[in-house]
């Protein structure tokens, strides 16, 4: 298991990053925006990562946007899906 070490700069650097463009919206995904910070203090075993970004931007539906993340916090790939169900 890699053990990363943030500072308050790396932190600050994560949160304005942007990680990647939403294919379907254009929307810009910041570190901000999926919460990288929970990320970042997560006992994460295994990379990449997968995140699910649910989300709406200029007009478009919700769709979802997952995001797979290595373990510098880089896009290395990604998937769409427009069809989403949340259960409780």
């Amino acid at each position: 298991m890699k053990t990363t070490i943030i500072n308050y700069e790396n932190r600050s650097f994560l949160m304005k990053k942007l990680l990647t463009i939403c294919p379907v919206c254009k929307k810009p995904i910041y570190g901000r925006d999926i919460d990288i910070l929970s990320l970042i203090s997560s006992k994460i075993d295994h990379w990449p990562i997968n995140y699910v970004y649910c989300h709406t931007y200029d007009n478009y539906p919700l769709h979802s946007l997952t995001i797979y993340l290595d373990s510098n916090f880089s896009v290395r790939g990604y998937e769409i899906s427009d069809f989403i169900v949340v259960e409780k």
